[in-house]
């Protein structure tokens, strides 16, 4: 099962955007769970995540993905910053991965040539951190850094204007 981890540290009109495009991701029964992680302490980011199902965690900072991992149902996860709007095919692209690409981190990247460029370079020569965009097995996240290079997936994300 395929556990969102989305990190909020903009606004709730940012999440609802990401919401929007999960929420058929659920339907469909592909993905399973979704944990937000709150930087805001606005109140309507808990009031979203309530009315939508997902766990809700308040966090000095909305980098610690390890602790959207501990509360995460599923073996791999999605992580998201909130705003993140996946393309429409995106469950597809991450269940190709998961079938042929046993225990490998994927991302799925921005759309655009800056975005993905930044993208690209900070993963070719940084050190492999957790970032969103990446699809990941839990272990990884927990211990806070990937075991390899992420394969990019052909499905990309853009980000949502707040």
């Amino acid at each position: 099962m395929l556990t969102a981890v989305i990190r909020v540290d903009l606004s709730a009109e940012a999440l609802a955007a990401t919401f929007s495009v999960l929420i058929p991701a659920v339907a469909e029964g592909f993905l399973g769970h979704a944990v937000v992680i709150d930087a805001t302490g606005l109140p309507e980011i808990e009031r979203m995540a309530d009315a939508t199902g997902a766990s809700y965690l308040r966090a000095g900072s909305a980098g610690d993905w390890h602790l959207g991992a501990a509360q995460a149902r599923g073996d791999w996860l999605f992580l998201l910053a909130a705003g993140d709007v996946p393309q429409a095919h995106w469950p597809q692209a991450v269940e190709r991965h998961l079938i042929l690409s046993a225990d490998a981190p994927a991302l799925v990247p921005l759309r655009g040539i800056v975005g993905s460029l930044r993208e690209r370079a900070s993963l070719a020569f940084g050190p492999r951190g957790l970032r969103p965009g990446l699809v990941v097995p839990k272990r990884q996240v927990m211990a806070g850094r990937l075991d390899a290079a992420p394969r990019r997936l052909a499905a990309r994300r853009e980000r949502a204007a707040h």
